[in-house]
């Protein structure tokens, strides 16, 4: 005889990972919201000018999913996908980024952090299949979107793919959005304030494969 199974009652909610376990709380009457611009990726000579240790640790410390953006190469192009941005224009700037890369920096490491040196003598030499962070660091070219510019960031990346001298590797990762609240009645007892949301994101690596 079969053991009897537990179902769960219909519309009873479901867990989902990395929910947040409290949403964000209305904003007052008589506000608004205005959105700042995402925090792009470390890039290694804003690491490097840091004044302080505590802007660095900032700027390394690891994502609610984990992941850890690493520091990037001086060569590095990173591009900020808009959902109004049209395909080809994207696929342009790619295109450009990538030969400015293999004109200056081809057959050469120089610019990367030291970890990803290492990670790119392995690869050349076929002795390392090292992923994640550290590989991540070799990107020429990284596509960064949210929202409804993920779509449009995967589309460009794809078209890519197709090219065998080139290596896509798309990437996602959830990132601290900041919005500030402002009260549009300056006689409002409500003062202007900040709170912190999570955006899911994507990034689209591309680079030479050698």
């Amino acid at each position: 005889m079969a053991s009897p199974t537990t179902q769960q009652p219909v519309g009873a909610p479901t867990t989902l990972p990395n929910k947040p376990e409290n949403k964000l709380p209305p904003i007052p009457d008589g506000s608004r919201i205005r959105k700042r611009p995402l925090p792009l990726p470390p890039h290694r000579r804003t690491l490097k000018s840091a004044a302080s240790s505590v802007n660095f640790q900032n700027q390394t410390t690891p994502d609610i999913d984990g992941y850890l953006p690493p520091p990037r190469a001086n060569r590095t192009q990173i591009i900020k996908v808009a959902s109004s941005a049209s395909h080809m224009s994207l696929v342009k700037r790619v295109r450009k980024a990538l030969e400015s890369a293999r004109n200056n920096q081809q057959g050469t490491t120089k610019g990367l952090p030291l970890a990803a040196r290492v990670a790119a003598l392995g690869a050349k030499n076929g002795g390392s299949d090292q992923t994640g962070p550290i590989s991540d660091a070799l990107d020429d070219v990284v596509l960064i979107a949210t929202g409804r510019a993920i779509q449009k960031a995967v589309e460009v990346g794809a078209s890519f793919t197709r090219e065998r001298d080139l290596i896509v590797i798309a990437r996602t990762r959830t990132v601290q959005a900041v919005d500030d609240i402002e009260m549009m009645d300056e006689d409002a007892e409500e003062e202007d304030s900040a709170r912190v949301r999570h955006v899911s994101c994507v990034e689209v690596g591309v680079r030479w494969a050698s």
